[in-house]
């Protein structure tokens, strides 16, 4: 979904390396059908807009999975950033650079200022998104992201208009959602749950 603007695909703090390490290497799948964005492009205007079209080409974003900064942030669409914004070159903000520095030993100089990202109305495309919220630093973030309004400075909030979106939650990270937030939810997992058991039931004594 994002990669960082001049670092080499081979630094091991590269999209392209996390990807590979993490995920593309563990799976049967070709090299030619795994698409990163390329922060070295000689243009990279032009390879937003080519990342675009291959999602299209493609028939769109089946599933997106992605997970969020404490100030709320998805992709590196930083707040402030357009809710209906596609795939494009984004200067990041303080706060994530500030963030990102424990990855490169802490030392501020040589953390990426600049990135290609998805943007907001790219994700909000997408057929099914998943976001992963973990963490009492996240717990704010995910209070603006279900319990007030769409808003441009907390740009997951957009979420709220998306007919298919689940938040995947740690308990940590509910801390700052009302008690009847959390208890609405819960139940709704617990009747989810006992609507599901039958049928896992029924598939286990049907298989061989």
């Amino acid at each position: 979904m994002d990669e960082y603007v001049g670092i080499p695909r081979d630094h091991p703090e590269s999209y392209h390396s996390f990807m590979w390490n993490n995920f593309f290497k563990h799976i049967d799948i070709r090299a030619e059908n795994t698409h990163i964005l390329d922060g070295n492009a000689a243009d990279l205007e032009a390879e937003c807009r080519d990342f675009e079209s291959k999602i299209k080409a493609a028939g769109g974003i089946q599933l997106f999975v992605g997970g969020i900064g404490p100030d709320g942030h998805i992709a590196f669409n930083e707040p402030g950033s357009s809710l209906v914004s596609r795939t494009r070159v984004k200067t990041l903000a303080l706060e994530t650079i500030l963030a990102n520095a424990r990855f490169f030993d802490g030392d501020l100089s040589k953390v990426p200022t600049m990135a290609l990202t998805v943007g907001v109305g790219t994700v909000l495309d997408a057929k099914e998104v998943l976001i992963l919220i973990t963490g009492a630093h996240k717990a704010f973030a995910l209070y603006k992201a279900i319990e007030e309004g769409v808003n441009h400075m907390w740009t997951v909030s957009a979420f709220q208009q998306h007919p298919q979106t689940i938040f995947v939650c740690d308990e940590d990270a509910t801390l700052e959602l009302r008690v009847k937030t959390v208890k609405y939810f819960k139940g709704m997992m617990s009747m989810h749950n006992k609507l599901v058991e039958p049928l896992q039931t029924t598939e286990k004594s049907q298989k061989p």
